[in-house]
């Protein structure tokens, strides 16, 4: 018997040589950047479409407008009327609304928007 100590050798793994990947690293970044760049061009360069109103009424020295495309709101003057006038009768002269644009009217709500001049916005 022999006195020497084998040591068992280690497996050889062949290295592998490096693969070339399949996907070019500029495309990805190229998809990325053209996402983020589209909806920035579409409210750049599109404006939206102008709302159109018409006139339903007079109270106040106030026209009351609504929407083109928006239903008939006529069952709902006298309410309208009521509203404006107590809004002109607790805000000062100088701060009277340039106009009411009168919306809803379904499900027994209506919503007015008093549009005051720019000296009067806040």
């Amino acid at each position: 018997p022999s006195d020497a100590i084998v040591e068992p050798e280690a497996p050889v793994v062949p290295e592998k040589a490096p693969v070339a990947s399949a996907v070019n690293p500029w495309i990805p970044r190229v998809i990325l950047f053209l996402a983020l760049l589209l909806p920035i061009c579409v409210l750049l360069f599109t404006n939206p479409a102008e709302s159109q109103f018409r006139q339903i009424g007079e109270y106040q020295n106030v026209p009351v407008m609504t929407p083109v495309n928006h239903p008939q709101i006529n069952n709902w003057l006298p309410s309208i009327e009521q509203c404006i006038e107590r809004y002109v009768k607790h805000h000062a002269e100088d701060s009277l609304p340039v106009e009411v644009i009168a919306t809803g009217g379904q499900n027994n709500q209506l919503i007015l928007n008093y549009i005051h001049d720019s000296n009067h916005s806040y």
